[in-house]
């Protein structure tokens, strides 16, 4: 059921990640706000980093979850499993709203469109680009809810909400995503158990 919906809505959001944030960079350099492209490609490469380095500290989570789940403890998988996707989303909720508070800072209405496309292929690229590498399905479940978090922010934005609204918008869509991923760790327990 998690790889139909992902696959349904991996497309657009492909095209997205391609044309709109090239389109957008594109966009700004015309306007004369080519600091901001650079800025964003520089931020892009720090996020790469600083996510390459807080994500695995979810290995405190990850190692118990672990343990528990050869042991067929379902309560400690659970609830192991909940603070690692809780800490992952986390960690990346920041990074993402860090990014679109410095990239929506004083924005003219003129810019107001690619930048906001263009700060949601600076948030997000760090994290696919982890995803790729990794190629495990919660790495790519991670990065799906997250771009269809800040796509949902951005419409928000789009239809006039305010920065906190918008960003309400995407903790819901996060919400839904670590529910998504916690199914991964309930297949892992039946999974093992079926193997018994």
């Amino acid at each position: 059921m998690n790889a139909i919906i992902v696959t349904i809505f991996q497309r657009p959001i492909m095209l997205l990640n391609i044309f709109g944030v090239m389109g957008s960079a594109i966009w700004l350099l015309v306007i004369g706000k080519w600091a901001s492209v650079v800025n964003g490609i520089i931020a892009s490469m720090i996020g790469h980093f600083l996510l390459f380095f807080l994500l695995p500290l979810g290995f405190l989570f990850a190692a118990p979850m672990a343990w528990a789940l050869r042991r067929g403890i379902a309560i400690g998988v659970y609830f192991f499993g909940f603070l690692l996707s809780v800490y992952t989303y986390f960690v990346i909720s920041v990074w993402c709203r860090g990014v679109i508070i410095n990239s929506m800072e004083g924005v003219s209405a003129g810019a107001f469109w690619p930048m906001l496309i263009w700060s949601y292929g600076v948030a997000t690229s760090p994290l696919t680009y982890m995803a790729w590498k990794d190629k495990g399905i919660a790495a790519h479940m991670a990065a799906f809810f997250v771009q269809a978090a800040y796509i949902v922010m951005m419409v928000a934005m789009a239809f006039g909400a305010d920065l906190t609204t918008g960003a309400q918008a995407f903790y819901l869509v996060v919400i839904v995503g670590i529910f998504f991923h916690m199914q991964i760790f309930v297949e892992m327990r039946r999974a093992l158990n079926s193997t018994e």
